[in-house]
């Protein structure tokens, strides 16, 4: 599968979304993990590394609903 400019060539086989399915689940039970961690959290530098991460795990799972066609969260856009 070749990529350009934010278009795959190829459609994906029944395998590989399945892959990238299990990919969106993975890090959309990392983001919850992360946020409620977060929010757990009394110090202040650590909430905020959380925070941040739970970020960067909602960035993930939304390029890859991008790469599957999905629409994605609307806390992305």
């Amino acid at each position: 599968m070749a990529y350009y400019g934010g278009n795959y060539s190829q459609k994906f086989n029944q395998k590989e979304k399945n892959y990238l399915e299990d990919a969106i689940q993975m890090e959309n039970l990392a983001l919850a993990k992360y946020s409620v961690y977060a929010d757990q959290c009394q110090d202040a530098e650590l909430k905020s590394l959380l925070f941040s991460i739970s970020k960067n795990k909602r960035q993930h799972a939304d390029r890859l609903k991008q790469i599957m066609g999905q629409s994605v969260s609307a806390s992305a856009q």
